[in-house]
């Protein structure tokens, strides 16, 4: 659903402003390119931040504190296994276990 008609701007856009780490109404105006426009976005912008923060904050309280990030390590690859073969050298099908 759009939030901001005049810029085009949905909230979609402005939830991933906020996960990117914008924490005020005008952190995300500016994040999403806000043009001037008629302005009647604002009130939306400011509630929508103060129930992510919210949540985020209460989330917090849950756990802890924020969870800290870390890269997810490389998996080894790892080769697929070997079928079978049968008279003719073809891979004999899978069958049912």
């Amino acid at each position: 659903m759009y939030v901001c008609i005049c810029n085009a701007v949905t909230e979609d856009d402005v939830h991933g402003c906020m996960a990117n780490g914008c924490t005020t109404a005008k952190a995300v105006k500016e994040a999403c390119g806000f043009k001037p426009g008629c302005g009647s976005c604002t009130k939306r912008i400011h509630t929508m931040v103060s129930q992510y923060r919210t949540a985020a904050e209460l989330a917090d309280a849950l756990t802890g504190g924020p969870a800290s990030l870390s890269p997810v390590p490389e998996m080894p690859a790892v080769p697929a296994p070997a079928l079978p073969e049968i008279a003719g050298g073809e891979a004999a099908p899978p069958t049912a276990a």
